[in-house]
């Protein structure tokens, strides 16, 4: 079975790809991919050390947009490296657990088409009420955020209060693109309880997959 997680930042989908990899799965992580690669980028500029989300900054940050376009350029490199090894690599027809960001839907759309047709997308939900935790933790746990011409400030408005508006206007507009894309929709009820293991998530993963 190979299928991708898909859905917010902080939404569960690394601590479910881990469980996964300890059950036998080859587990892509899009996440450490990427700063792998962005070490790489920044090693070249001498600055190889610094932070990715640090690096990346605020929306309203200097040099936020070259940053967004670096990140995604670099996404988009993982993603279809992941899509060839599954496609004609040594992962072809193996267990694999694809652990994707919250950026997944800004890519290309023939590159999102083609990680469907390799892998079937299971979203893990989050509902609406669960927002402001959700922007909570982006807070005190910074983490790098495409927003994609999302933030837009009213005239006067203090950065940081349109940054908590327009998140969640970022996380609404997200929402839409990942119900869209999903193969499948996973209720936050399922896999934020803690009764469920990672046993109970294959299985209802598995028969899911199957319909």
């Amino acid at each position: 079975m190979q299928f991708t997680l898909i859905g917010m930042s902080g939404v569960g989908k690394s601590h479910w790809s881990k469980k996964v990899e300890a059950q036998g799965y080859r587990r892509y992580s899009c996440d450490e991919l990427i700063a792998e690669r962005f070490g790489v980028e920044l090693g070249k500029k001498g600055k190889a050390t610094q932070n990715l989300a640090k690096w990346m900054g605020q929306p309203y940050s200097k040099d936020y947009e070259d940053a967004e376009a670096l990140y995604l350029e670099l996404e988009n490199d993982v993603v279809t490296q992941i899509c060839d090894e599954l496609e004609f690599g040594s992962q072809k027809h193996k267990p694999v657990v694809v652990d994707t960001t919250g950026s997944l839907v800004y890519l290309k759309e023939s590159l999102l088409k083609r990680l469907r047709k390799l892998t079937r997308t299971v979203l893990l939900s989050m509902p609406v009420n669960k927002n402001e935790e959700l922007f909570e933790t982006y807070l005190q746990d910074p983490k790098p955020v495409i927003w994609n011409g999302k933030y837009l400030p009213f005239q006067g408005e203090n950065p940081q209060k349109a940054l908590g508006r327009c998140y969640r206007e970022l996380l609404s507009f997200r929402k839409e693109r990942y119900e869209l894309m999903s193969d499948y929709n996973m209720d936050y009820s399922f896999h934020h309880n803690p009764e469920t293991t990672v046993e109970d998530l294959l299985e209802f993963v598995g028969i899911s997959l199957k319909k």
